[in-house]
């Protein structure tokens, strides 16, 4: 930021009777902004050369007194104007002796801002205009006594307007047989499923690498880079990753006419519920669980799909018991989930604590009654009601979580108890410890492509307790397991009877004192187990592979924008 102080700045009355401003710059001579004769005159001459079509947006470098800025308004009455000036003393002396524009609407001044700054901002408002075309009017005496601050401006803008980069980021979608996909990569462990899935169905696929806590610019920026290089039909993100609570990659894939296909699997109103920016017409919902549909309708999301979890059949396999895994002992019981108690700490220090007790008592209420938080919360006293709904939106979704996760955490807690009489074991957190009074059920963590499905293949009964936050939806378990030949056990989710011939195929409980009584009745009888799991993981081949679901996604895709 070029330091400047009242004292190098000084006012000069010119011939015709208004000013001109004279700047004693840290280099060479001092410089007059504007004629010392006729600054008006110098302003209609100066914007009569500048070619300029109108097309698009201005950014004016270098403010002055604003005789050119007045000149410009005049002669493109509806074109945006961003003035960037770095001195705020030389804005104020504007106001007051200079020749500001009478109408400053479609006028936006941006005073006092680094350079990195402003190439954002530009960056946001051409985004926000449908990636409009930027020319740039520099005002050549304020860019040479501040050529550090305008330089890399003038440079980057050059650039952008030069590769006219609204024409090569807008192109038809889905012309031909193969599509292209980007895939948003946060990391999360279904980016590697959905890439392999895709790269089976023989389209193409690139991945733009986003890493928690960028902005939405230097992902719009990634973003750009993309569309550029591989020119995708679509892009793809799991559980809205990548995407910013201001919208900013939102208002891009708009303003470009992208078509974005997000899949959640997890609850998406503890995701974008409170962020109504990311609402757009180019984005398709795919979500896991039907119970949020109306709460995504109701956000102003048009396009939305009800699409499962499923499995990789290659990692989810039957395997043979040889050398070291056919002297292992098989478990009766198997169990691999987190106990909650980590991610109920994490939510909880986020709400208030005078909330606390409240968070507890809606757990209860909602394991008791299987109903959604804000029914259970209908039934509280009107001042515990108020409360929460008095929480801005942010709050309210940690608080729901810390509702989820605790009821989540009593709920698991009570179905391990039914396994007591059990050669039970559970692979975890550390958090089982405590809950389960020290007891030698408890394995590490399980590398979830090596060592995951050896664990499903070495139990006799694997057992699922499904998250709170899957109101209808079955968990990844419910795919996993079946695909290894695994026989299952899980609790009954309204869309299991949809996927499975519950039964035949798998096997589910309604209550958890059912629980014990099951378990003995199929430990009883491996044949009917082995039948039943046999039949599952048909049903998975047929139906439930991750192959299914991005043809699903492909087949959405196209035929809403192609």
């Amino acid at each position: 930021m070029p330091d400047v102080s009242s004292q190098t700045l000084s006012l000069v009355k010119t011939k015709g009777g208004c000013f001109s401003l004279k700047i004693a710059c840290d280099e060479g001579p001092a410089k007059t902004l504007h004629s010392l004769y006729d600054p008006e005159k110098e302003a209609r001459s100066a914007v009569e050369a500048f070619h300029f079509d109108g097309t698009g947006f201005l950014v004016v470098l270098g403010l002055g007194l604003g005789y050119h800025v007045a000149e410009l308004k005049r002669r493109f009455p509806g074109t945006e104007i961003l003035v960037v000036e770095p001195a705020s003393e030389i804005y104020e002396m504007a106001r007051t002796h200079g020749n500001l524009p009478g109408d400053s609407t479609r006028i936006r001044y941006m005073v006092g801002l680094e350079t990195n700054e402003v190439v954002r901002e530009v960056t946001r408002h051409q985004i926000r205009c449908g990636m409009a075309p930027v020319s740039v009017y520099p005002l050549p005496p304020a860019v040479s006594c501040f050529p550090a601050y305008y330089g890399p401006i003038l440079d980057t803008l050059k650039k952008t307007s030069a590769a006219r980069l609204w024409e090569k980021l807008k192109y038809p979608k889905f012309t031909e047989k193969s599509t292209r996909v980007a895939i948003i990569d946060f990391g999360y462990f279904l980016t590697r499923e959905v890439q392999n899935a895709l790269g089976r169905l023989e389209h193409s696929v690139t991945t733009v690498p986003v890493r928690k806590g960028e902005k939405g610019n230097a992902i719009v920026s990634k973003i750009i880079d993309a569309v550029l290089s591989h020119r995708p039909d679509f892009f793809l993100t799991i559980n809205h990753l990548g995407f910013d609570e201001d919208g900013e990659v939102t208002s891009f894939f708009k303003a470009i006419e992208m078509p974005v296909a997000s899949w959640f699997v997890d609850s998406p109103n503890l995701i974008v519920k409170a962020f109504g920016r990311n609402v757009s017409p180019f984005t398709t919902l795919f979500l896991w669980d039907k119970s949020y549909l109306t709460d995504m309708e109701s956000m102003g999301f048009e396009s939305l799909v009800h699409l499962p979890l499923a499995t990789d059949e290659r990692i989810f396999r039957p395997l043979r018991r040889n050398g070291r895994r056919s002297k292992a002992t098989p478990w009766d019981v198997g169990f691999v989930g987190n106990s909650m108690v980590e991610p109920v700490n994490d939510r909880i220090c986020k709400v208030e604590p005078e909330l606390h007790a409240l968070v507890e008592r809606l757990a209860q209420a909602v394991l008791l009654s299987r109903l959604r938080i804000e029914d259970c919360l209908a039934e509280l006293p009107e001042s515990d009601r108020n409360r929460v709904t008095g929480l801005d939106p942010r709050e309210k979704i940690d608080f729901e979580a810390a509702v989820l996760w605790k009821t989540t955490l009593l709920y698991r807690l009570q179905c391990m108890k039914k396994l007591n009489d059990h050669n039970l074991r559970i692979h975890g957190d550390t958090g089982w410890e405590a809950l389960l009074d020290g007891r030698e059920v408890l394995g590490p963590p399980l590398d979830y492509y090596r060592e995951l499905p050896l664990f499903y293949n070495r139990c006799k009964v694997n057992f699922n307790a499904t998250n709170f936050q899957m109101g209808e939806a079955v968990n990844q378990r419910v795919f996993d397991v079946p695909a290894c030949g695994g026989f299952l056990l899980t609790d009954r989710q309204d869309a299991l009877e949809e996927l499975f011939d519950v039964g035949e195929e798998i096997v589910a409980f309604d209550q958890p004192d059912e629980i014990p009584d099951l378990v003995r009745f199929y430990l009883d009888h491996p044949g009917l187990r082995k039948r039943i799991a046999l039949r599952g993981r048909e049903r998975i081949l047929k139906e439930h592979t991750y192959r299914h679901r991005l043809d699903r996604i492909l087949q959405t895709m196209k035929a809403r924008y192609g």
